[in-house]
């Protein structure tokens, strides 16, 4: 099969048509879809290079915790599902090529098209592969996020080792997917597991607590694990949060249940989350991903089955389907129509605003917040700093100049806040540990009189709960603000 029997013009779904080995031409709209290095290029021109340099520059990432043997794990947690031949394949994400290679070597394919939105990842593979003895067809095309170029039901296999998390719109590309999908065919993905990473991290966060009540001291190269805690905690508490995780290379953390249902929704026969590698101690992970961050292997070895013992009244709570970090997401397309009926989810709760005190039951909430307000041409740019902390998560910390409203998040590492307020341990460690903010803003179009603004401070809480922070009445500009509860 032939690039152009498994893709159409993404502008007007048109019939490719060789016209050389430079490109392929739309037979509707003449759009030409270049091919540049054996790539076919749905982007745009590839950048110039300076004389010398190395077009693989920067490609050494392996995906951390994934990158050791993946396709062989892969199998093994597929068991009997994995078939006897993958037919017509496509991958998506083919990353440094290590399914690429499996896939060619070491399983029956008629043939393989591997996509990606990185060209330079494209060219590191397709290096890596002209290396090995074989004969299998492999193409590779580039596509730009939101681009569909693939014709419907051209493929028995599709498989996206590590590429579920990083997609803006999960639900979009499981439709793709199941459209390009033909009758009775098979999807596999691995995705990061929220419930695992939730008692990761609050493993993670009274192990560090512990160990600095016990000396008045953090660990020795403790650092890459306060990293890894907030990165982590950014994305549960931002997982859902439109724009905010945009430029992140993992944008999601999934829950086993949910993903599993809209896969069933969008009109997939089966779908399973089946643990990648179960680790439901965690000792072994939090270890391998402290390593991953850059922590001493000293000091991971010794930390992570601290983390996992003391964090073993959250870890033990998981279910065994959600024993691992990361799944492997199995989806097979029906072999004919099905009904089904689904029952939408409940609303969300009304967004309601309170007192601070009311806010979490019990303790106050306390905050720090640096405001330094800039004029510019575009409007009043505010730099923000300082720290947020509660017993519910806070999600949050909302500005208002002028009735014009911006948002940045609290999840930046912020140990001194745990050191000097919650030696008592009145305060989650998880939320004392990730308490810091950090962002720029941009009020777009406000400008200020008489050289300050209209001001009004917010603490977005999860629940749907604001607690309106007390604050002046007047931000002024060019002078460093501490509003402080």
């Amino acid at each position: 099969m032939t690039l152009s029997h498994r893709l159409h013009c993404p502008d007007c779904q048109g019939r490719l048509d060789s016209t050389s080995a430079d490109g392929y031409r739309c037979s509707l709209c003449d759009r030409v879809i270049p091919v540049v290095d054996g790539i076919a290029d749905f982007i745009g021109p590839l950048p110039t290079l300076a004389p010398g340099a190395d077009r693989y520059r920067g490609i050494s990432r392996t995906h951390g915790l994934l990158g050791a043997d993946l396709p062989a794990r892969i199998k093994a947690a597929s068991g009997g599902r994995w078939p006897a031949a993958l037919g017509d394949t496509l991958e998506f994400g083919c990353g440094l090529g290590s399914m690429t290679e499996a896939i060619i070597t070491g399983e029956t394919v008629r043939d393989l098209l591997v996509l990606d939105t990185d060209r330079t990842l494209l060219q590191a593979c397709q290096a890596r592969i002209t290396t090995l003895d074989t004969d299998r067809p492999v193409a590779f095309a580039a596509l730009a996020d939101g681009v569909r170029p693939i014709r419907d039901a051209v493929a028995d296999t599709v498989i996206g080792s590590v590429v579920l998390s990083g997609i803006d719109d999960t639900r979009g590309f499981l439709t793709m997917v199941h459209r390009v999908l033909r009758i009775g065919g098979r999807a596999l993905f691995v995705v990061p597991n929220r419930r695992y990473h939730h008692g990761m991290c609050l493993a993670i966060a009274e192990a560090l607590t512990q160990q600095y009540a016990l000396t008045s001291a953090w660990p020795d190269g403790c650092g890459p694990a306060m990293t890894l805690l907030e990165e982590t905690r950014r994305l549960l508490l931002h997982r859902g949060d439109h724009g905010f995780p945009h430029g992140l290379e993992t944008k999601h953390l999934f829950d086993s249940d949910a993903l599993e249902a809209m896969a069933l929704e969008i009109g997939f026969a089966s779908a399973e989350m089946i643990p990648l590698d179960p680790d439901p101690a965690g000792g072994e992970t939090i270890t391998r991903l402290c390593q991953d961050a850059g922590a001493a292997d000293d000091f991971a070895q010794r930390f992570g089955p601290l983390a996992a013992t003391i964090g073993r009244p959250y870890l033990s709570l998981l279910g065994d389907r959600d024993a691992s970090a990361f799944s492997l997401l199995w989806l097979t397309k029906a072999t004919g129509p099905a009904v089904r009926i689904y029952t939408g989810r409940p609303p969300g709760p009304r967004i309601v605003h309170v007192g601070s005190d009311a806010a979490v039951g019990g303790v106050m909430p306390r905050w720090s917040i640096e405001l330094l307000a800039r004029g510019t041409p575009e409007g009043v740019r505010v730099t923000v700093g300082g720290w947020c902390l509660t017993n519910i998560d806070a999600l949050w910390v909302r500005i208002t100049l002028d009735g014009v409203a911006q948002e940045t998040p609290v999840w930046r590492h912020r140990p001194d806040v745990h050191e000097v307020l919650n030696r008592a341990r009145v305060w989650h460690s998880l939320n004392a540990l990730c308490s810091g903010l950090s962002g720029d803003l941009l009020f777009a179009g406000v400008h200020a009189e008489a050289d300050s603004c209209a001001l009004r401070v917010e603490i977005i809480l999860t629940g749907g709960l604001i607690v309106t922070g007390p604050a002046p009445d007047r931000l002024p500009m060019n002078q460093q603000m501490v509003i402080g509860h």
